[in-house]
């Protein structure tokens, strides 16, 4: 089939909200999309369980995944994946090592789901709900579901020597704020996919745009045909290079003076509204 171009959307904070809401406003620009001729592609830091599990849900199943911050680069067949850019077993061990001399819990992202080291809240999410007060109130409950929707994902401990290829590494909980610190000069071949916040680490050169175009070059079609929306640092490379880049209203402000246009945030159902306007410009 022939495209029209691309869009590529990222889910949590641009389609997904907080308390896995997607809008039906959202949907259904999705699907205008799809009938003018775009092709969807998901391009999101999420493991590739739950990034299909909400593809499924917007109806998008059989569309290209950008996974793990664009490490992953899946087809829409299911396929064997069209990139695949692994952590060296040699770093993934090193940080493993650091994170537990320091006692900060850390997860490793592989194709089959998340493995965990220190994480004993990662390995028992009813108690992560409890511990998070999740039952007190309907807005602390959504945010625990919210973290609880990756934690989930959780198949076993870390062993550097046993398990998968690992795409993706993401610190949390105490202690991983100061990281950046003690792991800046430690680790070679490895950048992070935000220069603050949660300290999420991929191999040097990954991100989404990089992931776009391994798809691009697949479909044959130009970064002047994509239409790009994210709200988040790790979404600021394909913004910029988009042909209509759009930048969600809460995105930083080096995000948002990235993009093209700037859309309303995710409650308002922003992602939606810059569609539609992309598709009034494209036109018939």
């Amino acid at each position: 089939m022939a495209y029209r171009g691309v869009l590529a959307i990222d889910l949590d904070g641009t389609l997904v909200h907080r308390g896995l809401i997607i809008l039906k406003s959202d949907q259904l620009a999705l699907r205008a999309a799809r009938d003018a001729g775009l092709l969807p592609v998901v391009a999101t830091g999420r493991r590739v369980a739950t990034s299909r599990r909400f593809a499924r849900d917007l109806g998008l199943g059989d569309c290209p995944l950008i996974a793990c911050d664009g490490a992953l680069v899946l087809a829409p067949d299911g396929g064997e994946p069209w990139r695949a850019m692994e952590l060296s077993r040699r770093s993934v061990a090193r940080v493993a090592e650091l994170c537990r001399s320091h006692g900060v819990s850390v997860g490793f992202s592989t194709q089959l789901g998340l493995y965990v080291q220190a994480g004993a809240v990662a390995l028992h999410p009813w108690r992560h709900l409890w511990r998070r007060g999740a039952l007190r109130s309907p807005g602390r409950l959504r945010r625990a579901l919210w973290d609880l929707s990756e934690r989930r994902q959780v198949i076993g401990r870390f062993d550097p020597k046993a398990s998968p290829p690992v795409y993706k590494i993401d610190l949390f909980g105490p202690g991983s704020a100061e990281a950046r610190d003690w792991l800046a000069d430690e680790i070679e071949g490895l950048q992070a996919t935000a220069p603050v916040g949660p300290l999420e680490l991929v191999a040097a050169g990954v991100d989404k745009a990089s992931g776009l175009d391994v798809v691009l070059e697949r479909i044959g079609l130009t970064w002047r045909q994509v239409i790009a929306i994210g709200n988040d640092w790790n979404d600021r490379q394909m913004i910029e290079r988009a042909g209509f880049g759009v930048a969600m209203a809460d995105a930083p402000r080096p995000v948002r003076e990235a993009a093209r246009y700037v859309t309303g945030p995710v409650r308002e159902g922003g992602a939606g509204a810059a569609i539609e306007a992309y598709l009034g410009l494209l036109g018939p």
